[in-house]
C-alpha cells in the first residue's frame, strides 16, 4: 500500500549522457513499475526516479534496479538508492552557503555502493582554496567552484579521474528540487 511504504530516490549514473544509455522518462518509469514499485515519478532526463517500495533494504533495491536497467540497455548501469530519511540527512549536511551563492557552481557528488566520500576525496587533487571548496556528508560530497575561475579549479579534472566512475553528480537546483519532490511523494 503506497501510504505505508518507504519513499526512495534512485540516482542513476550515466543515463542519457552523451548519447549513451539512452532511455526515455516514460520507459524509465515503466521499468520501475515493472519492478513492483509504487508512486513512480521521474525528474528530468538524467536519471532521477522517486518511488515507494515495501522493500526497505537499499542493497536489494539497488541490485534489482541495476539488473533491470542493465538488461534493458545492454550496458551496465549503476545507481545510488537513498531513502527519504537518508537523502534528507545528506542534503542537510551541505555547508550553509552551498547552492546559495550565484557566483559559484554547486555540485553534489553522490557515491555509489562500495566507496565512501572520504575515499573519493583522497583520490582527487587538493582543492584550490579561494577557487573551490569541498566538504562531505553521509554518502555525498559537496563541491562549489567559482564560475569566474572554474577552469583553474583542481577538481575540474574530476571527469578524467578513475574515481569519477564511482559517483553520480547533480547540481544544486536538482538536489533541492528532488528533496521537495521526495517530500510530496
Amino acid at each position: 500500500m503506497p501510504g505505508t511504504s518507504t519513499r526512495f530516490l534512485a540516482l542513476m549514473r550515466g543515463l542519457n549522457v552523451g548519447g549513451h544509455n539512452v532511455i526515455g522518462k516514460h520507459e524509465l518509469v515503466r521499468c520501475f513499475e515493472q519492478l513492483g514499485f509504487d508512486s513512480v515519478r521521474s525528474y528530468i532526463q538524467s536519471g532521477n526516479v522517486l518511488f515507494r517500495s515495501d522493500e526497505s533494504r537499499v542493497a536489494a533495491l539497488s541490485g534489482a534496479i541495476e539488473a533491470a536497467l542493465s538488461e534493458r540497455l545492454s550496458n551496465r548501469v549503476r545507481v545510488v538508492v537513498l531513502s527519504r530519511a537518508r537523502y534528507r540527512a545528506a542534503v542537510a549536511s551541505a555547508p550553509d552557503d552551498w547552492g546559495r551563492n550565484d557566483e559559484r557552481k554547486h555540485n553534489a557528488l553522490f557515491t555509489l555502493r562500495g566507496i565512501t566520500p572520504r575515499r573519493v576525496i583522497e583520490q582527487l587533487p587538493v582543492p584550490k582554496g579561494k577557487i573551490e571548496t569541498v566538504s562531505s556528508g553521509p554518502g555525498v560530497i559537496f563541491w562549489s567552484v567559482s564560475k569566474q575561475h572554474q577552469t583553474r579549479a583542481a577538481w575540474m579534472k574530476l571527469a578524467a579521474a578513475p574515481v569519477y566512475q564511482h559517483v553520480t553528480v547533480r547540481n544544486h537546483r536538482t538536489v533541492f528540487k528532488l528533496r521537495e519532490l521526495l517530500e510530496e511523494l
